[in-house]
């Protein structure tokens, strides 16, 4: 039988069969121990039933994979919810501009997703809009809470082996829970004394949402690592430069200190978002001193 891996944990692969809506307990076999190959949530497998009255069974091979994220551990996604808030815990772009990078890199396509939007002023939703725009970034302010936004991440997954992902505390599993309308997932509260998520989720688990449509739940970051990039191929990950990158006087233009550079002025005039462009910079020089480090 075919199925797919919605959950791993302690050494057995959670596979769910869909025309039969049953969830089967596997093992892997143990050639994939000896090749080093490691079945992942969301990967398309071929398994034997051995126990039909306890739905347990054996994995006998893994169908090639179209994506692979190391972080969350998942397969075949191809897109990702990257969910944050504004406030409790407060946003934090540049996490959240690292991992945008770290989508775009893997081939997902990323949809930026502002939950808690309750306890947004306007103020705080024209202060977001403005710092991505230009990007093409899909943003969908949420409210779990007051189910506001709901039906448009529904429609927007609708089709789609989605993953998500974002820091603890930012109402992933709450988003999930309102998605599927059962408490299927743990959440928490934010702590008032350090304005910092407390991390609920403590697996990786693919959520069956409808015929074709998954949700992978993912355990909270604080930290994301940039995918390995030479520094000047860092500016096609800011789609905001692309109207601009072309004008610019010297051809390889990286829109550090290059004169007559058009990124540039498009930053100074407010075409491009000031915070975008720092968070360009500070990757920018990250990825140049890493770089410079492995060649020594």
């Amino acid at each position: 039988m075919n199925g797919r891996i919605v959950k791993a944990l302690s050494g057995f692969y959670y596979v769910y069969e869909e025309k039969s809506d049953t969830v089967y307990s596997c093992r892997a076999r143990g050639l994939f121990r000896k090749k080093d190959l490691h079945p992942l949530v969301g990967d398309l497998v071929t398994f034997e039933i051995t126990h039909h009255k306890d739905k347990e069974g054996q994995i006998v091979s893994v169908f090639d994979r179209k994506s692979c994220l190391s972080r969350p551990p998942v397969a075949n996604c191809d897109m990702a919810l990257l969910v944050t808030s504004v406030h409790r815990p407060d946003i934090n772009t540049d996490l959240i501009d690292r991992y945008l990078i770290l989508l775009d890199h893997s081939g997902l396509i990323p949809v930026l997703i502002l939950q808690k939007s309750d306890l947004n002023s306007t103020e705080d939703q024209e202060r977001i809009i403005e710092n991505y725009k230009g990007s093409g970034y899909r943003m969908i302010f949420v409210s779990a809470l007051e189910r506001k936004g709901l039906e448009e991440v529904r429609d927007t997954v609708r089709g789609h082996i989605s993953t998500v992902a974002g820091p603890s505390g930012a109402g992933k599993s709450t988003l999930l829970n309102a998605l599927t309308g059962r408490d299927i997932l743990k959440t928490s509260s934010v702590s008032d004394h350090t304005g910092r998520g407390k991390q609920t989720t403590r697996h990786t688990e693919l959520v069956h949402i409808d015929e074709g449509t998954y949700i992978c739940d993912t355990p909270g970051f604080s930290s994301v690592n940039l995918p390995r990039l030479k520094e000047t191929e860092l500016t096609q990950y800011f789609p905001e430069f692309d109207g601009y990158s072309g004008q610019c006087r010297f051809r390889g233009c990286v829109h550090v200190s290059e004169p007559s550079c058009r990124v540039r002025e498009a930053v100074e005039n407010g075409e491009i978002s000031v915070g975008r462009y720092q968070s360009y910079l500070r990757m920018y020089n990250e990825l140049k001193e890493i770089n410079k480090r492995s060649y020594q």
